[in-house]
C-alpha cells in the first residue's frame, strides 16, 4: 500500500484483507486521499467503526462498504417487492461445507456466514433497529462451533430467523446452500441465492458459477458499478454506507454475547 500511494497509481483502491486490518488500511489510504471499497465486515467492534466514521468525516474520501449480497440479481427485485406488499416474517439460511469451518476455526458462523444475511435483513427493515435479540450455537465432537440460530424481533412484531451451518458433506456444492424466505399476509415467496443454476453434469454434476460473480455481470459487476458512480459524486447505496455496517456489526455483537450463554456443547 505505501508503494501504491507513493506511485499515485489509483484514485480508488478494494481493500479485501482480515477484518482486523480494514480500518487500519483504510485510514493510511484515505489520508492519501484514496476512494475505498471496503469487504465486510467494516471492523470487528463496532467502537471500531464509530472511531473510524468520526476521523473519516474530516476528509473527503468515499467508503462503500461490499455488502455483495444486496446486488444479487434475485435479491434486488425481491427486496424491491417486498417493500411494496409488505412482510410479516424472512427465514434465512446459509449453510456451508464442512471444510469450511475447518479452514476458518477461528471465525464464528455469525460472523463467517450469517453476516451476508444481516446485512440483508437491515435493508429489507430499512434500518429499523431490532426490539429483541435471541441466539444459539452448536459445537461438533471437536469443540468447534459448526451450527448457529439467531432470531430478531421488531416492535411491530415483524421478525426476521437466521440459521447458519458448516456440515454439508463434500459432495455438495463448493459455497453451499443460500435461500431466503419471506412470509406475509397471503403470500409465501423462496429465494434460492446460491447456488446458481446453471448446472454442468459429466462425471459428477457441479455449479459453474455459484455466487454470481461475473466480472462483468452479475452482483460482483453491479457492486463495482455503483462504487465507480460513487467515486465521481454520486450516493453510495443504502445499506452500503458506514451508519449500515455500524448497525449491523452492533445486531452481530448483541448475538455473539447471546449465543455465548446459550452454546450447546
Amino acid at each position: 500500500l505505501d508503494e501504491l500511494i507513493a506511485a499515485r497509481a489509483a484514485d480508488a483502491i478494494v481493500i479485501a484483507t482480515r477484518a482486523d486490518s480494514h480500518l487500519p488500511l483504510a485510514a493510511q489510504a484515505a489520508a492519501a486521499g484514496l476512494h475505498l471499497l471496503v469487504e465486510k465486515p467494516l471492523a470487528n467492534s463496532a467502537n471500531e467503526i464509530r472511531s473510524f466514521q468520526s476521523r473519516l468525516g474530516e476528509t473527503s474520501t468515499v467508503l462503500m462498504v461490499d455488502h455483495l449480497c444486496l446486488f444479487h440479481s434475485l435479491i434486488v427485485p425481491a427486496a424491491a417487492r417486498l417493500r411494496e406488499t409488505g412482510f410479516r416474517a424472512l427465514h434465512f439460511t446459509r449453510h456451508r461445507p464442512e471444510a469450511i469451518g475447518q479452514h476458518f476455526p477461528d471465525d464464528h458462523p455469525i460472523q463467517l456466514t450469517m453476516v451476508h444475511d444481516l446485512y440483508v435483513a437491515a435493508h429489507l427493515f430499512e434500518g429499523a433497529e431490532p426490539e429483541s435479540y435471541a441466539a444459539m450455537d452448536s459445537r461438533n465432537p471437536d469443540g468447534r462451533i459448526d451450527m448457529s440460530w439467531a432470531t430478531l424481533r421488531w416492535a411491530d412484531n415483524r421478525v426476521a430467523t437466521f440459521h447458519c451451518h458448516m456440515m454439508l458433506p463434500d459432495g455438495s456444492p463448493a459455497e453451499g446452500w443460500d435461500s431466503l424466505e419471506a412470509f406475509g399476509d397471503g403470500f409465501h415467496s423462496k429465494i434460492v441465492t446460491n447456488p446458481a443454476p446453471w448446472t454442468w453434469t459429466d462425471s459428477r454434476t457441479t455449479w459453474p458459477v455459484n455466487l454470481e460473480i461475473h466480472p462483468d455481470s452479475g452482483m460482483l459487476a453491479a457492486v463495482w458499478t455503483r462504487f465507480l458512480a460513487a467515486c465521481r459524486g454520486g450516493e453510495v447505496p443504502d445499506g452500503c454506507k458506514i451508519a449500515d455496517a455500524l448497525q449491523v456489526q452492533v445486531w452481530i455483537e448483541r448475538l455473539l454475547e447471546i449465543a455465548k450463554k446459550h452454546d450447546h456443547s
